[in-house]
């Protein structure tokens, strides 16, 4: 990836997906705001006649005159696809249609009333109208990873849309497998390609990150990983990754990240598991003697990927291994200018044993407490 990558936000439509999930339209509009903050450019707010406060979360980022553009999802096997529509138009809120195709979900006849043969032709029929009403509308093919794939190829070369929105709806893709999918598609068409990847076995980033690198230009994203079932691709995982692994600018302020996690956490009431990766409280948490050695001697290359700082965060020390950490202390004690006697030396391993995170300037004013 030589290329910036668009990322659009979607925490606000798959994270009301999770049992229990209730945001207050106040934390919407405040989420909004900080992603606009951060420089994310896109969010998906769900659909226009269907997720409460949707067409006001639209205008409430067109009447404060958000840089970050909105967009929900219009069923086109629904009834009421031309009412959405017009209320997207009345809003100020782009759209992408969507519709099954794989075979999974086309035999549920009860509720998707459709047949593959309709697939194009419908799609083809509601793109119209958004486009006869000024809104931009993508293609949004739902569990295309699954699809028959010469069905697949033949919708899109067929197709008129503003973009395709690839979904690996149940996380069943392998990264190679993700890159060889976009390439036959980017074959087919010419259509911008955006790639919504779900986790269900652990490889949302990665898929996402495979996508991005066979010439998709977009992904959906969720803060924390929020989303259906096992989640969506991490915005944090992506937007690092494609900065520090892959050379590429999300136009993203990483130093927020952590402030943006901690703001999703309060919103949703759905906390991160403490190893969670850039976000956990634990992601920069060095115990082993040797790990603490080097990083606070000044080689935090050798344990950590990336400076903390660069994600907000800061890295803390941990003392609770069942191991002399008398060496571990060596480059405190330098940097605090004091010495210790060995009864002082074991007093400050008896205390930093009490507390499983602590930051080096807690441990400088430890150490200088007990040598008082």
């Amino acid at each position: 990836m030589k290329r910036p990558v668009i990322l659009r936000d979607t925490t606000l439509r798959e994270g009301v997906q999770i049992p229990g999930s209730r945001v207050a339209d106040t934390d919407k509009q405040g989420f909004v705001a900080l992603l606009d903050e951060l420089g994310v450019p896109e969010i998906e707010i769900g659909l226009p006649d269907g997720v409460n406060a949707c067409a006001d979360l639209s205008r409430f980022i067109r009447d404060r005159r958000l840089r970050i553009k909105p967009t929900g999802l219009v069923p086109c096997y629904g009834a009421r696809w031309r009412q959405q529509i017009d209320l997207a138009a009345d809003c100020g809120l782009r759209v992408d249609v969507l519709v099954p195709t794989s075979d999974c979900l086309l035999r549920d006849a009860d509720h998707y009333r459709m047949t593959a043969d309709q697939i194009l032709p419908r799609l083809t029929e509601v793109i119209a109208h958004a486009k006869s009403r000024g809104v931009p509308a993508g293609a949004a093919l739902m569990d295309a990873s699954r699809a028959p794939r010469q069905r697949l190829l033949g919708i899109v070369a067929k197709l008129a849309a503003e973009r395709l929105v690839i979904y690996d709806s149940v996380g069943t893709m392998l990264p190679w497998r993700m890159s060889a999918l976009i390439n036959e598609v980017r074959q087919a068409t010419k259509i911008p390609i955006l790639v919504h990847c779900h986790n269900d076995h652990g490889m949302a980033t990665a898929n996402t990150l495979a996508a991005l690198d066979a010439g998709a230009i977009a992904a959906d994203v969720a803060v924390n990983g929020l989303g259906g079932r096992a989640g969506n691709a991490a915005l944090e995982e992506v937007v690092m990754a494609a900065e520090q692994l892959c050379g590429v600018s999300t136009g993203v302020d990483t130093k927020r990240l952590r402030e943006l996690s901690a703001f999703v956490e309060r919103m949703t009431g759905i906390l991160n598991s403490p190893l969670k990766a850039i976000s956990g409280r634990y992601c920069f948490a060095h115990a082993p003697v040797m790990h603490v050695r080097c990083i606070a001697g000044g080689n935090p290359d050798a344990f950590e990927p990336f400076e903390p700082r660069l994600v907000g965060a800061e890295r803390t020390y941990g003392f609770g291994l069942p191991v002399d950490y008398t060496g571990a202390l060596e480059p405190f004690l330098r940097k605090s200018g004091v010495t210790l006697s060995p009864e002082q030396i074991q007093n400050l391993l008896d205390k930093l044993r009490n507390k499983p995170d602590w930051s080096e300037s807690q441990i400088l004013k430890l150490i200088h407490e007990i040598h008082g």
